[in-house]
Parts: structure tokens; sequence; C-alpha cells
């Protein structure tokens, strides 16, 4: 605990609550305020999850440590991405900043204005000379769901028969510009132009993803 404290301590005092993106309180999910863990298959990669309670030592949002095998840089217009990152989300898992521990991607909230800046583990130079280097640009808007952990994000919160839109955003990817959503009705999910079916275990929360072609997106197979 005092390691994860000590990792997070840089985010705290940039920690702003970010604008819902124009959706309405009713739109966004509602999440249970306890914590919770699950773990399973992402894209047929092994992923662990455990989302925190909120904090006061972080403006009262959650933490969320995640195990994962990150998109390769070829996917991340370049950037390098940790496979164990601390992410802080609000109460509706939209991120907040994001502490990217062993590798100079990160994310904290835009000092003036509701969005990120974001900062890009890149290789640059040439040659002798490459190195890494962290190279920002920075997103104005509403927070969002980040793009690529959203599977993992919706089996947090989805329940069989609810339905909820929350904004997305490519974080450290190519399609960062862009107005992205997520979306689900009952088990029919709609992810940035793509759609998903949601399956329902036993208790009524997400079991499995999956392409409306049936291909594989996630897999929940524990929830200590």
């Amino acid at each position: 605990m005092k390691e994860h404290t000590m990792r997070l301590g840089m985010l705290a005092a940039a920690v702003t609550l970010l604008a819902a993106g124009g959706l309405c309180g009713d739109d966004l999910p509602v999440m249970d305020p306890g914590a919770c863990e699950l773990h399973g298959l992402l894209h047929g990669q092994p992923f662990w999850a455990r989302l925190l309670v909120s904090d006061p030592a972080f403006g009262n949002h959650r933490v969320l440590q995640l195990v994962y095998t990150p998109p390769t840089p070829e996917q991340m217009d370049g950037a390098h991405l940790s496979d164990c990152p601390f992410i802080l989300l609000d109460d509706h898992l939209r991120v907040v900043a994001w502490n990217g521990r062993d590798t100079a991607s990160s994310v904290v909230p835009a000092a003036k204005d509701a969005g990120y800046v974001i900062s890009r583990d890149l290789l640059v130079g040439e040659g002798d000379a490459k190195h890494s280097e962290a190279v920002k640009r920075v997103l104005l808007g509403g927070g969002g769901w980040d793009l690529n952990i959203a599977p993992v994000l919706l089996a947090l919160c989805w329940r069989d028969g609810s339905a909820a839109q929350v904004p997305v955003v490519d974080i450290f990817g190519p399609r960062w510009k862009e107005p992205l959503i997520v979306t689900w009705s009952q088990h029919q999910v709609q992810l940035a132009g793509q759609t998903w079916v949601a399956v329902a275990d036993a208790q009524g929360r997400l079991k499995s993803l999956t392409t409306a072609t049936g291909g594989a997106v996630l897999d929940v197979t524990g929830r200590p």
C-alpha cells in the first residue's frame, strides 16, 4: 500500500473533476461503491484488475490497478505503455489520471480546461542517438473511458438489463481527436464503430464480450 500511495502521489495535486462530455447524469453507468476485483482474458491475453473504493487523498476518485498486455507501439502511434499502470477514475470510470509507472506515458488533468495533458513514451532520433522521450499532447474537452481498456471498464459496471453511454478517448493512440462513445442497452454494446454482444453470468454481471461474428473480446474467468 505504501508503494501504491507513493506512485500515485504525483497525481493527487493535479486531480480535478472532469466535465461530463455533454451527457446527463442518467446516461452514465452507476458503480457499486465497494471495491471489486476480476481477472480473465482480454483479446486472448490474461488480465487482472482491482478497483479500489473512492479515496479522499485523490479527490475522492478511485484507483484502478491493472495488469494486462497493452497495445503495441505500432497500434499506439509509437507510444510505449506499461503493462501494470495505476489509473485514477471518477465514479463513472472515466479516466482522471494515469500513472504509467515504468514508462513515461502518463495523463494528468488539464490545468484550466477539462481534458488531459498526455505524455507519450516515444522512441525518437536515429541510430545511436535513438532514445526514449516523453512527448506531450493536450486534449481539451470532457473526460472519458480509455478506448483500449474499455472492455475491462465495461466488465466492472455492466449489469444484465442495464443501459448507459460514456464518452471514450483513444488517450495514447492515433484516434485521440475523434469524438468516440460507448453505449449499451441490454446485451448490445457499441464502441467506437464496433458492435459487441455482452453475456451475463449467474449474478447478472458481465461474463464475456464477443464481436458480432462471435470473436472473443473479453472473458471474465474469476471474481474473488
